[in-house]
């Protein structure tokens, strides 16, 4: 069963206001000289901030994501070059080396919409573009009518992997996971961070298409930005060769896909209240991209590393 932990806060809420009230009466006046019962604590709302990426040339990638998709090239804080597209931002650092890009760790991709796929995956491949996976029709797998159901992968800057695929608009749509547990990989984002579950009822059978397997499946959406888990022998059976001699997930951390941010006002109260339903904080708050922001991680499922921002950048 999914946690709702605005509800279970507000039933807590509502036996200590009972528990108040008992005492009070049993009391008396000296009860009443305690004062009021303090106000209830805000459930920390966390908000999509940015994905985080590692290239050998930043301003060339930020060059190709504004350039192909609907997304912008700008200053973040009004300072550092970045990619921003519907509010949401992709800051990328300089690194010496080209980045490890094989799919290892549990951060799979990240991607956009297209209202016409085909139209789409023909402009991009004469402006140049390079496919990992072209253009390809998964409408059986999703149940949907022939031709109505498109996809393909970019090979981007530093082999970053994007999706493409039919939607209604060509918003930055979504970051893709692989995980040992995908439904209750889930399910642990709708429990700390108030996200929406995209399939309520989710399957535990393992399914295959083509070979592969592709379910257990879990989608989950926050702030706009869509979550989906596929079973990490999906990502094996797709990279064999460099998933050969291991069973676990590396960290994304290095990697040219480094990690995702949400933002949070009160950074301190909630990273409190996160460690007090139980999640790992694995750095303190601390000034991050030289000061521009306050920023914490946590130990998400999978070995996932997620930051946790500051409201207000």
């Amino acid at each position: 069963m999914v946690d709702m932990p605005i509800a279970r806060r507000l039933s807590a809420i509502a036996v200590v206001a009972m528990v108040v009230a008992v005492a009070a009466r049993a009391g008396g006046a000296g009860a009443a000289q305690q004062g009021a019962a303090p106000a209830a604590v805000a459930t920390p709302v966390f908000h999509f901030h940015h994905v985080h990426l590692n290239s050998v040339d930043p301003e060339k990638a930020i060059d190709f994501y504004a350039a192909h998709f609907n997304a912008t090239r700008d200053r973040f804080a009004g300072k550092v070059p970045a990619v921003r597209a519907q509010g949401k931002w992709l800051l990328v650092d300089k690194v010496k080396a080209p980045p490890p890009w094989p799919v290892l760790s549990a951060l799979y991709h990240i991607g956009w919409g297209a209202p016409d796929m085909q139209a789409a995956y023909k402009r991009l491949v004469e402006s140049g573009v390079r496919f990992e996976t072209p253009l390809t029709d998964i409408a059986q797998v999703l149940e949907a009518p022939a031709g109505r159901a498109f996809f393909a992968y970019v090979d981007g800057p530093d082999h970053a992997l994007i999706e493409v695929n039919g939607a209604m608009s060509d918003t930055f749509q979504h970051v893709h996971f692989l995980s040992a547990d995908p439904v209750s990989t889930g399910q642990w984002y709708l429990k700390h961070f108030g996200a929406t579950s995209t399939n309520p009822n989710p399957s535990r059978e393992a399914r295959t298409h083509n070979g592969l397997q592709i379910y257990p499946f879990m989608g989950a959406d926050l702030d706009g930005i869509r979550f989906y888990w596929y079973p990490q022998a999906f990502g094996q059976g797709s990279y064999p060769d460099a998933w050969k001699g291991r069973s676990t997930f590396a960290s994304s951390r290095g990697r040219v896909l480094d990690h995702i941010a949400f933002s949070v006002e009160g950074l301190d109260r909630a990273l409190a209240q996160l460690e007090a339903d139980g999640v790992t904080v694995l750095q303190r708050p601390k000034p991050a991209m030289n000061g521009l922001f306050r920023s914490a991680f946590v130990a998400a499922p999978d070995g996932v590393e997620l930051e946790i921002v500051e409201a207000g950048k």
